[in-house]
């Protein structure tokens, strides 16, 4: 009799270990994939903030670029924008300086 209740109590402590595990298991897994899902939506949403951005970027960059690159001797300073990157500073000198001695003669 005593060896039918150690194979049963063997048998619960057995299943009470493995309801233990299967439990970590399943909520580890739903960890995971509750992390690649918000990980998943903020890669979205960053993609869809860069795309916008050259959007944005590509509308007002032309504009600017044309305006600032070549730098004519008739534009006053105040047109120039120093924050543009594809500004050149030597034609932009070199417009400056041209002005200066037209204003002199």
């Amino acid at each position: 009799m005593s060896t039918v209740n150690v194979f049963r109590y063997s048998a619960l402590a057995a299943g009470v270990f493995y309801g233990a595990y299967h439990t970590y298991s399943l909520k580890s897994a739903a960890t995971k994939a509750e992390e690649a899902r918000v990980y998943a939506k903020k890669e979205a949403l960053i993609l869809e903030a860069k795309e916008k951005f050259a959007e944005l970027k590509n509308k007002s960059q032309p504009k600017k670029a044309e305006a600032v690159t070549s730098a004519p001797a008739s534009s006053s300073p105040a047109e120039i924008n120093l924050d543009d990157d594809k500004l050149d500073f030597a034609k932009v000198i070199l417009s400056a300086v041209e002005n200066l001695e037209k204003a002199k003669n």
